[in-house]
């Protein structure tokens, strides 16, 4: 059974992993990963898609392996992933990387783009902000990694740019996915963060993307994604969210709430054709 949630996002549960569908154009699978429906256990139970973070990596390439057979009916022939490193740099895939997966594994980036048919890529999330690009008729994609320092550093922004440069995608053209992540309820965050976006000119005179009450200050990550895009010209009809709180629901891995000792959520998108 699959349970729809608001347009464009549906909740396969069903599948191993569970994943979040995105509608994505024809002849292009997307969509984010959720905790369920993975061989790990303990504190990384039971999709971790992350290596590095403590899990067995058998466990994680089996729920790798899982992925790559459940999405696209076996279409796509390796997931490719990269060292993210809390930047703004963009890489384009091209037919080398998809040959040496081991390289792109060893790249850091914090968006991955193609046009390439036949591979998925994905970026890794524990409460930072997933999104998937696409450009709807050329075809081309990005998977992108926006933590509150790639956010201040414009990595969807930069993203949307290399998306034009590359594969003349026209921003009018450019749907925009954010997946789960934490929210603007739980992120708590330091006067000197909300202090360091306030210079940034596309936030200027806009509200809404922090708060402040006796606790402290708390940061909307999609919020500010939002923003920026639009300031990079972006139609926000074309921007979607979903509304998960990493933090809030234990259907996620979320690095804050779990002391970081905990496994990571991939956002995946691939072109099958």
């Amino acid at each position: 059974m699959k349970q729809e949630l608001k347009y464009p996002f549906s909740l396969d549960n069903q599948s191993r992993p569970a994943y979040l569908r995105v509608a994505a154009p024809p002849a292009l699978v997307a969509g984010f990963t959720l905790r369920p429906g993975g061989v790990s256990r303990g504190p990384f139970a039971t999709a971790n898609m992350g290596y590095g973070v403590g899990d067995d990596e058998r466990a994680v390439t089996e729920n790798r392996l899982r992925l790559l057979q459940g999405v696209g009916g076996g279409r796509f022939s390796a997931l490719l992933t990269c060292r993210q490193v809390h930047g703004n740099c963009c890489h384009v895939v091209g037919r080398r990387d998809i040959d040496d997966p081991g390289a792109t594994a060893l790249l850091e980036a914090d968006a991955l783009l193609t046009a390439e048919p036949g591979v998925l890529l994905g970026i890794l999330t524990a409460d930072c902000l997933p999104l998937i690009m696409v450009d709807k008729k050329a075809r081309a994609l990005a998977v992108i990694h926006a933590g509150w320092r790639g956010l201040e550093q414009g990595v969807a922004a930069a993203a949307l740019t290399e998306m034009k440069r590359s594969f003349a995608s026209p921003v009018e053209d450019i749907l925009v996915y954010a997946g789960p992540a934490i929210g603007g309820c739980c992120f708590a965050v330091g006067a000197e963060v909300i202090e360091r976006f306030q210079k940034l000119p596309e936030l200027k005179g806009v509200a809404g993307w922090y708060c402040k009450d006796d606790s402290g200050f708390r940061l909307d990550l999609p919020a500010v994604q939002k923003y920026q895009l639009q300031a990079a010209g972006l139609d926000l009809e074309n921007f979607f969210a979903v509304d998960i709180c990493t933090y809030c629901h234990d259907f996620c891995f979320s690095y804050r709430r779990d002391h970081a000792i905990t496994g990571r959520q991939l956002a995946f998108a691939g072109l099958t054709a």
